[in-house]
């Protein structure tokens, strides 16, 4: 009986260093880039698309700076860390259907509120957020959620984001923790911050709701370093401006500026010892754009490119590398639960009609 008592709690030792090394994710990061088509992440620059809007595009810095001869070296071009290092390293992607991998949005709408609200409450409501202009979100996020669980740790969970939408988006209870978009602000005894709200009132974005993709990464970074934020949602918007006002060289650099902003907090991650080596970031869009020249600029209900999308995972406990081939279809709807579970939580806790963790994950 000794003997069989001891293997039996051998075993149990076994199985439980084993489930315990598969969690190594303690916090989780999500990255969204506000309607960056799929034909840039996969192709880079799309010398179509930049012909229709510019006769003279051969001689603009952004075709010196991101054309060349394949795909490939194209998008590593115009996003160098993300393609060499992260997705070869570090990370996966889901969403070329040149390899037949699609990632689409569920909600049939196609524009950023019933996108945004998809991703973070992991179910479309088409049947209620209709426009943009929708008022507080009636559905709770998986901000919500995780904030709930992490009730006795302050500032566990931060939403940053350059749309002022993300003001009503981001939570059905606002106060419950930091929501910061466009030009609001917060009291803060942190100087950095403050000084980044007094900046950002006087270096205005060309869109009265957006301010510069630039001081939402810089706000968030801080808060980051100040606190140890569990959860955090990190909003650019820029691509999906300058793609509205059909300006592709500033889409083009817009990329190129935000992979810099991905490495460096990468780095940051990389050299704290709260993050390293304890954090999963996914990095995907609201919705896609149209396929050609005549309505890449353009998005919604009669567009049906723009449900398209793509997703990126990097995480300790994933062992995926580069692009999905031959995958099945993931959804926008489960984002929300495979965030969760990354940190050992369950979604369907607080809804039960979210979608579910994306299996291939989490696939051994």
């Amino acid at each position: 009986m000794n003997i069989r008592r001891i293997s039996f709690f051998i075993v149990v030792l076994l199985f439980a260093s084993t489930v315990f090394a598969q969690n190594k994710t303690e916090n989780v990061i999500l990255i969204t880039l506000d309607g960056a088509r799929t034909q840039e992440i996969f192709g880079g620059l799309d010398a179509e698309v930049f012909r229709s809007v510019n006769k003279n595009f051969e001689t603009t810095a952004a075709f010196k700076n991101y054309s060349a001869a394949t795909p490939t070296e194209r998008r590593e071009r115009l996003m160098p860390f993300f393609w060499k290092t992260l997705m070869t390293s570090h990370g996966s992607i889901a969403g070329n259907r040149n390899l037949k991998s699609e990632a689409k949005t569920t909600n049939k709408l196609f524009f950023s509120y019933p996108g945004y609200s998809e991703i973070l409450t992991g179910q479309a409501h088409d049947d209620v957020i209709k426009s943009n202009s929708h008022p507080q979100n009636p559905y709770p996020s998986f901000l919500d959620f995780v904030n709930r669980k992490l009730a006795t740790e302050p500032n566990a969970v931060a939403e940053f984001s350059s749309w002022d939408a993300f003001m009503r988006i981001g939570t059905n209870k606002p106060g419950s923790f930091v929501v910061n978009a466009a030009y609001e602000t917060y009291p803060t005894n942190n100087k950095e911050i403050a000084e980044l709200f007094r900046l950002q009132s006087q270096v205005l974005a060309p869109w009265p709701s957006v301010r510069h993709d630039y001081f939402t990464f810089r706000i968030a970074m801080a808060y980051m370093k100040e606190h140890r934020t569990r959860a955090i949602h990190i909003g650019f918007d820029e691509t999906d401006d300058y793609a509205h006002d059909k300006n592709y060289e500033r889409v083009l650099d817009t990329l190129r500026m935000t992979d810099k902003w991905i490495e460096e907090l990468w780095n940051f991650i990389e050299k704290d010892p709260r993050y390293k080596g304890r954090t999963s970031i996914v990095v995907t869009v609201d919705h896609g754009r149209g396929n050609s020249s005549k309505d890449w600029s353009d998005h919604g209900e009669d567009v049906p490119e723009a449900q398209y999308i793509w997703m990126a995972f990097i995480s300790p406990d994933v062992a995926l590398r580069g692009e999905w081939k031959d995958a099945e279809t993931i959804y926008q709807n489960q984002i929300a639960a495979t965030l969760c579970k990354l940190i050992g939580l369950d979604y369907s806790e607080q809804n039960r009609e979210a979608g579910k963790p994306i299996a291939r994950l989490f696939a051994k």
